[in-house]
């Protein structure tokens, strides 16, 4: 026998061979994971998918809207109004006696002098006024179609001039509405070389571009108007300064770019009637700017009835600007010096987005002239809510005193 014949009793190395040459399919995998779909199993509801709100609660750095050159310009009638910026050192005392006060919301204290107010517009309203500016900016590009923003713009046929009411406002208010003025307008600047005849003849022809009305429990009015005439002034030249430079000199805006009032009243007793004279009938801007926490942390049920009234006073098409402290949170019934004197455990804060958003987005109370399918609607639609947000100014700006970035939160509504 070979030595590769194969023997009657010896097997297959790997077995007997299939019934069929072809080999087998592999298995037809599962269609989904195995589960367990016994008796009592109960499907798992797929989450619902609700409409995405402009919410963002990650820090996010606020857009440089104006030109550096407009900033710095902000900054130097700050500089040139205050006589105080000439020896800022010499004002480090009343400033910490202003920053103490302000830091046990002793605001009576803070704002109970001139000197006191002066030296708040001078440390903290031109950083803040920066902010606003810059906010403002970025709200009328983003929302040109808006009623508001076409008056300001000179867009709407017949022309009427836009509005803006601002509540807790002062000096950093003022110079962020000239500023947004003087950005989205550029013509409204001053003219050089202006005599005093046709400045006289401009203020008295000329309707104003923008109504600003200031609502605050301190009397501002002093710093207002000081930061008006420097507004409308042209800044003064040094005697040395060339004649193309005393050719180009101008005011910041010139007599028709705003028109301001100031008026001292507590903001949480305003009745409806005072609110509806302030108003109007015409959409407008109101806003708070590092104002509405103050206001919670007097007293939560007199600021949501405030917000009721401007609930149902104001137009429709008017847009509601909130600016706040990120930290911005308020407890039912206790302010906060009076937590600081209690041993008890604080209750609950509300944050401020909650407590905006219980008023202004709730649905509003059954009115006799309105219909069923309006009833359940709320009156007001909300455009934009960033909890975190940062301001960062720009190295290059140039202020006697300290100027200091900023985080806040933003809340932007609009009436339906």
């Amino acid at each position: 026998m070979g030595q590769y014949d194969r023997q009657a009793q010896s097997q297959r190395k790997h077995g007997p061979l299939p019934n069929s040459g072809a080999a087998k399919a592999p298995a037809t995998p599962p269609l989904q994971r195995p589960q367990w779909r016994g008796q009592g199993y109960v499907k798992k509801q797929k989450p619902r998918q609700t409409t995405a709100v402009a919410t963002k609660s990650t820090s996010t750095v606020q857009e440089q809207r104006l030109l550096i050159d407009l900033q710095q310009l902000i900054l130097n009638i700050f500089r040139n109004t205050f006589l105080a910026s000439k020896d800022f050192d010499s004002w480090k005392g009343t400033l910490h006696e202003v920053n103490e006060a302000l830091l046990q919301r002793d605001l009576v204290k803070a704002f109970g002098s001139e000197e006191f107010k002066e030296g708040y517009a001078l440390r903290w309203s031109p950083s803040r006024s920066l902010v606003y500016v810059n906010v403002l900016a970025c709200l009328c590009d983003l929302r040109q179609d808006d009623h508001w923003v076409k008056q300001l713009l000179n867009l709407d046929l017949p022309s009427k001039p836009a509005r803006v009411v601002c509540f807790g406002g002062g000096a950093a208010e003022v110079m962020a509405l000239a500023g947004l003025v003087r950005h989205l307008l550029p013509s409204a600047a001053g003219k050089p070389q202006q005599s005093e005849l046709e400045t006289s003849n401009a203020s008295q022809v000329e309707t104003p571009l923008l109504y600003l009305h200031l609502i605050d429990t301190a009397d501002w009015s002093s710093v207002i108007s000081k930061l008006e005439t420097g507004v409308e002034t042209p800044p003064t030249l040094s005697q040395y300064a060339s004649a193309s430079a005393r050719a180009s000199n101008s005011a910041f805006l010139g007599p028709n770019g705003l028109n301001t009032t100031f008026h001292q009243v507590d903001i949480l007793s305003l009745s409806s009637e005072d609110l509806k004279n302030t108003i109007g009938s015409e959409p407008l801007m109101i806003t708070f700017f590092l104002t509405l926490n103050d206001l919670y942390t007097i007293s939560i049920p007199k600021t949501t009835a405030l917000l009721r009234k401007l609930d149902i006073l104001a137009p429709q098409g008017s847009v509601l600007v909130v600016i706040d402290s990120i930290d911005a949170s308020s407890s039912p019934g206790i302010s906060n010096n009076q937590l600081k004197d209690s041993s008890d455990s604080p209750p609950p804060a509300y944050s401020m987005d909650w407590l905006l958003d219980r008023v202004l987005l709730a649905k509003p109370q059954k009115d006799n002239g309105e219909t069923e399918e309006d009833k359940e609607k709320p009156r007001w639609e909300k455009l934009t809510e960033e909890k975190m947000k940062q301001h960062k100014l720009d190295e290059t700006l140039a202020y006697p005193g300290s100027l200091e970035n900023m985080r806040f939160q933003l809340h932007v509504f609009r009436r339906l």
